[in-house]
């Protein structure tokens, strides 16, 4: 599947806002309002895959210099710095017409590729149990679990290091 990676658009709001609620939770989905704000804010931090011109799946983080993973402002990008040398992933979704082709590797592999040629140092998110051994593919390492209680459900904090760091 030939696949496109580019830095969101404000324009791309409403697909991702479709794609985020259509595979989150409710409770856990990133609203519209959030996803324009992180676009808006650091568009650089917010990767989106497209095939044959259609947005089909995307990564967003917020750069700090300061990890909380369970401080959910940073989810509205308060605290967000564009300088910060970590990245925080909020999300990584695909649309369900792709799940399970390997878009959401693919992105999670140009995202990290990207962190570090951008001279990122580390790159931090929180994971439900079983997406732990996806995330290891990518070089992300089990930190503890998180005091997260987003959504209501158990979460887990996972680290990766830019490489020789």
């Amino acid at each position: 599947m030939s696949l496109v990676f580019r830095n969101a658009q404000l324009s791309d709001v409403d697909v991702c806002h479709r794609i985020e609620s259509s595979r989150y939770p409710e409770d856990e989905a990133a609203s519209r309002g959030n996803i324009e704000k992180r676009i808006a804010a650091f568009a650089e931090g917010f990767l989106v895959a497209e095939r044959r011109g259609e947005v089909i799946g995307f990564v967003n983080g917020g750069a700090t210099s300061k990890v909380d993973l369970a401080d959910e402002e940073i989810k509205a990008m308060i605290g967000h710095d564009p300088q910060g040398e970590n990245l925080v992933i909020m999300s990584v979704v695909v649309d369900e017409a792709v799940a399970g082709t390997g878009v959401a590797g693919r992105l999670m592999k140009a995202y990290v590729e990207k962190a570090w040629a951008q001279g990122r140092k580390g790159i931090f998110l929180l994971c439900k149990t079983h997406l732990i051994p996806f995330y290891e593919k990518f070089g992300f390492q089990w930190v503890c679990k998180s005091n997260s209680t987003h959504g209501g459900a158990e979460w887990h904090e996972m680290a990766a290091q830019l490489p020789g760091s």
